[in-house]
């Protein structure tokens, strides 16, 4: 039986890259009418020694204002591709660490507003060594199956992310800077958006953060933090980090809607519009610029530095060809001015000679 993937909805997406931390995080999904949902926490990391038993707690909210019954879906999830897109699957015979899995409940009534708790347990057999990923899906019970299709279609979901260690001899975390780019060679105006894109060499799930130094010529201008929620990357799988340099003046920021989602144009891309702080104005940037990036990851024996480097250039073309212009006409006019002051000098200087001449 093969795979039934579903891409991640864009909502639940940021819990695999948060390391579980003391606040909760939430997440929402709204794909079908009428049905809402939040998680607490994202996701839930967890470590333990093969042939022992683990439990965690997970929390799920009803913030619409009707009743909701949910069920608890488990799946495993996949970083894929180029950039780690995450993919749910639904089980098949090849995932039988699925059934080390057990919930307090499976199906239950979510009343608006209040958090419900489901407690997992995983008993982990002697046999086991390293990750285990798990996708635990809260949908609704009743929801109805698509048009011609039998069975029932998740209409809306969110889903909670559990990864396990089970730690074992050999156990490896490597991690490679596969390319370190910016989205331009060439910029008008800021912002400069880099991408990281990070590979997982190992046989555990690992992250690597760190820093982008921004300098030009010899001077350093700017440092940005990178992955500062300490995203993870699967074995095997790539990972991309976007990190964007808009300390500048005039810069380019990004048009919301009244949804606070970003307006897109035809294309698909967000649009933008140039803002101008003028208290800013001392930032403008112009010249060749270099990024130097530096990360650093624990291999679980020491810290490991991996690195980068790319640079571009930064020219402000039309408010350069607006100063020149501005320049030119002050020239002309300082010219004009200093030709008729001249005249006028002159005009002064013969008149002497007029009136002895008359004498």
């Amino acid at each position: 039986m093969g795979f039934n993937k579903k891409a991640l909805l864009l909502s639940a997406l940021p819990p695999l890259i948060l390391l579980a931390q003391a606040y909760p995080a939430l997440a929402q999904s709204t794909s079908a009418p009428g049905f809402a949902a939040a998680i607490s926490p994202l996701p839930i990391l967890l470590e333990v020694k093969p042939g022992s038993s683990i439990s965690t707690d997970l929390r799920v909210n009803n913030p619409s204002t009707h009743d909701e019954k949910l069920k608890v879906v488990l799946k495993t999830f996949t970083q894929d591709g180029p950039n780690g897109t995450v993919n749910l699957h639904d089980p098949t015979s090849a995932d039988s660490y699925l059934s080390w899995v057990s919930f307090s409940r499976t199906e239950f009534d979510a009343p608006p507003g209040l958090w419900q708790t489901v407690h997992m347990t995983i008993a982990v057999p002697a046999t086991a060594a390293f990750g285990y990923y798990f996708a635990v899906e809260f949908t609704e019970a009743n929801a109805p199956a698509a048009n011609g299709q039998t069975g029932t279609v998740i209409q809306g979901a969110v889903a909670s992310f559990v990864l396990l260690n089970a730690t074992a001899k050999g156990e490896t975390k490597q991690l490679q800077v596969t390319s370190f780019s910016a989205n331009h060679r060439f910029y008008e105006f800021l912002p400069v958006n880099f991408l990281i894109r990070l590979h997982n060499t190992g046989n555990i799930f690992a992250g690597a953060s760190g820093n982008i130094f921004i300098k030009r010529g010899g001077k350093q201008v700017a440092n940005l933090t990178v992955n500062a929620n300490h995203g993870l990357v699967l074995p095997g799988s790539n990972r991309v980090f976007k990190v964007a340099w808009g300390d500048g003046f005039p810069v380019y920021q990004t048009i919301y809607g009244a949804n606070g989602q970003p307006l897109l144009d035809k294309n698909g891309q967000p649009k933008t519009k140039l803002s101008w702080n003028f208290s800013q104005v001392s930032r403008l940037r112009f010249g060749h610029y270099s990024a130097e990036l530096a990360l650093v990851y624990n291999n679980g024996t020491r810290d490991i530095p991996i690195s980068g480097s790319v640079s571009f250039w930064v020219v402000p073309w039309r408010l350069l060809v607006g100063i020149i212009i501005v320049l030119i006409f002050m020239a002309i006019g300082f010219w004009s001015t200093f030709k008729k002051f001249g005249r006028l000098a002159k005009r002064q200087t013969k008149r002497p000679n007029k009136v002895s001449k008359d004498e």
